[in-house]
């Protein structure tokens, strides 16, 4: 890392008049990478020059745009993707320094919590509905149906904090939870309201919950025993209500729609939400970062909001 003179001096000619000696020194702290956010800041709030402050603060948005790319493209090229990685990733176009960290100890905590009940449930439903206690009981999530567009609704750390979301988002913190815990839980990318699969797991051995993998392989498990919308409090359901539901918006029927979907796809319904959202409050500078991570997923501007 730079040392602490040699940052200093080039601090002080970011309020140069010559272009290029700007140009220099930013390119140079950009490639410092994430690691030199936290001092710049301190350099920025105790700076009394307006337009070095403003450069400084140009540069720290350019280092953390940079370091969000590279994890979007380090995770589409992940064998895995993490379904709470791709959460994480889209909670920092809106808060670039968010502490990951607190999303991880409290995705753990609710795993414990969980953990201990769930240690004697014998059956998928009954694994549910423990699940459902810890989630909109002891912690309270709800859906969001008041303030629906507000972009807190699609980011994790937000949904956390206010413990309500949009279907998404929920889906994605009760998914997560969920495979923690060796609970066969996968989206399912219904048109206009994202809902939850339980897979059939009985052909193979229980996994014990404190030992369950980070994630678990979808092809290790067999067709949908049954939905979970965890936007109404985690009511359950089945295929027939998904042909009712389809019929009622007008949608016609696509296999699709009653199978589990991967977490591209995930993280595609996301950000259309999430540019929806940014088009509803006219957060034009947000708006522009979202389009440009669709882009980079191959998507359209194209941007929907599940009702």
């Amino acid at each position: 890392m730079i040392s602490e003179s040699e940052l200093k001096a080039m601090l002080y000619l970011l309020d140069d008049t010559d272009e290029q000696v700007v140009g220099t020194v930013a390119g140079r702290l950009l490639s410092e990478g994430a690691q030199i956010v936290p001092v710049l800041e301190q350099y920025w709030l105790t700076n009394q020059d307006p337009i070095r402050a403003g450069r400084i603060e140009q540069i720290i948005r350019n280092i953390q745009h940079k370091d969000l790319s590279a994890g979007f493209d380090s995770w589409l090229k992940s064998k895995e993707k993490s379904l709470l990685e791709a959460c994480l990733l889209v909670s920092k176009i809106h808060y670039p320094g968010l502490d990951e960290s607190l999303v991880v100890n409290f995705v753990e905590k609710m795993r414990l919590d969980a953990w201990m009940s769930l240690y004697n449930a014998s059956n998928p439903h009954d694994k549910i509905k423990i699940l459902n206690h810890i989630f909109f009981e002891r912690y309270n999530f709800k859906g969001n149906s008041n303030d629906y567009h507000n972009p807190d609704n699609s980011l994790i750390n937000r949904v956390i904090e206010t413990r309500s979301g949009n279907p998404i988002s929920l889906c994605n913190l009760y998914a997560t939870v969920a495979q923690k815990l060796g609970l066969p839980v996968y989206g399912v990318n219904l048109p206009q309201h994202f809902v939850l699969a339980y897979c059939d797991d009985t052909h193979l051995a229980p996994i014990v919950p404190f030992q369950a993998p980070s994630s678990l392989n979808r092809e290790d498990y067999g067709s949908v025993l049954f939905y979970i919308n965890p936007f109404s409090r985690g009511q359950i359901f089945l295929h027939k209500n998904i042909k009712d539901f389809l019929e009622v918006i007008k949608v016609e029927s696509q296999p699709t729609f009653f199978d589990t979907c991967e977490p591209l796809e995930i993280l595609k319904r996301m950000l259309r939400n999430l540019h929806y959202s940014y088009q509803k409050t006219d957060d034009k500078e947000r708006l522009k970062q979202v389009s440009f991570y669709m882009k980079k997923l191959g998507m359209t501007e194209e941007s929907s909001s599940d009702e």
